[in-house]
């Protein structure tokens, strides 16, 4: 190793060399028996040569595999060439002060284009230019070269890199001047100042869309999962198990199905899960493309303009399924209602909640798992369908644990959410874990929260000690915040699953926002009901009818 890379390095640090999550190498020290251990045992620091001697015969996956590195690139070859070049070791993850700078190039672009483009287009044009640059580095040699002679502007480049463009991009240039087109190529050079690559670019890349959500203005249209939400799903159903396939309904931008694969490439390097998802529109389907590439992933996405239910794909079973569907969702977009069986009973048409969840169960394989974000309401909702629907699916064993999370975690509401950890049915339930974590996590912001790394181990670990049956761990460090109910108390309960009524045996809490959605869900009921009116009146009138004739 050269004599500027440091010799002793954090899990953290491992990872960013590596190229890969943290909880990859994780699972390395975990399950490789001659993985070295600390060199620093009370700081947990590891000797990064003797690290990287053992990741010598450990070859990156064709498919994880970055366009610059050949055939046989090992993960100590990463490591060589990320650490011997550092003078200065820098964070895992990019730090507030990268991403502040990161952030106030992207604003510099974004003006550059003001006039040109609307910003939710600037800001996906400048997505398209930071993935080019990171995926296809000798085509953005050519772009560069083709600019600095004035043979490029946004048109040319549409039709000339048309065969390397992510789907449904190449319009997002047309139009674009030389001027402008050289000016937010430079830009997107200059952002990695440092010459870090990959990771810099991976953070532009997340920042950009982080702009480009902004503008999104439909409650339908939020592009990405938080990811505090991803981490602990993860963590909880993919970072130590073994799978083979991995499937989301909904995917955004494909946080879910990346976060999944790199915990996989943990546990086992040689062979990446297959990935599939289902995408609403072209424009998520472009982004969540170009997500899976920049983390080397080959990915199966199907693309609207109808749900996972009506894209004709929906026969293939999944080992882990994770979810992050539209909340309470009231219409659903033009397709086939009736292509659809409901094993548990007909979710209300206002409500598209129990819906989702009965199609995740259905796409699960036979010892599968899966995750799903849904709001709070879901859980107990009173809505005779629902309730009844939820009723079945405990019966049947496929519900195994309900976590509920805090509020304004979510960029587009600040209304909290259940994690439903469900599994393929087993035909009966005995018990289940219910996991009330409202109160953790803390502020960034004064209308945004995030988990911290403590409370998403304080969650998992108590998962993990209830599943493997380590009671007296469990009991003792998650007592505050989980309890295990019979089928006998649920059943007292009525089906309701909301955490809190277990954990704490009191009514739950219900914030301003699911009230107003609760109200909103009885309104459409009642005028469904009422609709109903006429016809019932009419065909009692006729019953009376037909009893009359037998009366003498």
């Amino acid at each position: 190793m050269a004599g500027n890379a440091p010799s002793l390095v954090s899990r953290a640090q491992l990872a960013r060399y590596a190229g890969v999550s943290r909880a990859a190498v994780t699972n390395w020290h975990k399950r490789g028996p001659d993985f070295p251990e600390p060199a620093d045992t009370e700081r947990e620091l590891f000797d990064l040569d003797q690290v990287t001697a053992w990741l010598s015969s450990r070859a990156v996956p064709a498919n994880a595999r970055r366009p610059h590195e050949p055939a046989g690139t090992t993960y100590a070859d990463r490591v060589r060439a990320r650490a011997g070049d550092r003078a200065v070791e820098k964070p895992p993850h990019s730090s507030r002060s990268d991403v502040a700078a990161i952030d106030s190039a992207l604003l510099r672009l974004l003006d550059d284009l003001r006039g040109v483009s609307a910003p939710g287009e600037a800001a996906f044009l400048l997505s398209i230019l930071v993935f080019l640059r990171s995926a296809h580095p000798d085509h953005w040699d050519v772009l560069r070269e083709r600019i600095h002679h004035g043979t490029a502007d946004g048109s040319v480049f549409a039709t000339d890199f048309a065969d390397i463009l992510p789907p449904f991009t190449s319009e997002a240039f047309r139009g674009l001047g030389a001027g402008t087109l050289r000016r937010v190529v430079h830009g997107v050079d200059e952002i990695d100042v440092q010459h870090r690559g990959q990771e810099t670019l991976l953070t532009a890349f997340n920042r950009a869309l982080a702009f480009l959500e902004k503008d999104a203005v439909s409650r339908h249209t939020d592009l990405s999962t938080p990811e505090p939400v991803v981490r602990t799903l993860v963590n909880l159903l993919a970072s130590d198990r073994s799978f083979e396939s991995v499937y989301d309904p909904f995917c955004r931008t494909g946080g879910f199905l990346s976060e999944a694969v790199q915990a996989r490439r943990g546990t086992d390097p040689k062979k990446d899960p297959r990935v599939s998802g289902a995408v609403l529109n072209e424009r998520v389907f472009a982004v969540a493309s170009m997500n899976m590439q920049m983390h080397g992933i080959e990915a199966d996405l199907g693309r609207g303009p109808g749900l996972p239910w009506d894209d004709g794909r929906a026969d293939g079973a999944a080992d882990l399924i994770l979810a992050n569907p539209p909340f309470n969702m009231s219409h659903l977009p033009a397709g086939n209602p009736t292509r659809e069986s409901f094993r548990y009973g007909e979710p209300p048409k206002e409500n598209a909640n129990f819906r989702w969840l009965q199609y995740v169960i259905d796409r699960l394989s036979p010892n599968g798992r899966a995750g799903v974000v849904m709001a709070n309401g879901a859980s107990s909702s009173a809505n005779a369908k629902e309730a009844a629907i939820r009723a079945n699916m405990v019966e049947d064993g496929a519900v195994e644990c309900l976590i509920t999370l805090p509020d304004r975690l979510f960029q587009h509401t600040a209304i909290p959410v259940t994690l439903w950890i469900l599994k393929a049915p087993t035909g009966r339930c005995g018990e289940i874990l219910f996991i009330d974590a409202h109160g953790l996590g803390s502020m960034t912001s004064r209308t945004t929260r995030t988990l911290r790394k403590e409370d998403t181990e304080l969650i998992r670990s108590t998962y993990d000690g209830w599943r493997t049956g380590k009671r007296h761990d469990f009991a003792k460090k998650a007592a505050n915040i989980s309890r295990v109910a019979t089928i006998h108390e649920i059943r007292d309960k009525r089906y309701s699953l909301r955490p809190s009524m277990y954990v704490s045996g009191s009514k739950p809490h219900t914030d301003m926002a699911e009230q107003k959605a609760h109200i909103t869900s009885l309104i459409q009921r009642l005028d469904s009901l009422c609709g109903q009116i006429p016809l019932v009146e009419a065909r009692t009138d006729q019953v009376i009818r037909e009893a009359q004739r037998w009366i003498p």
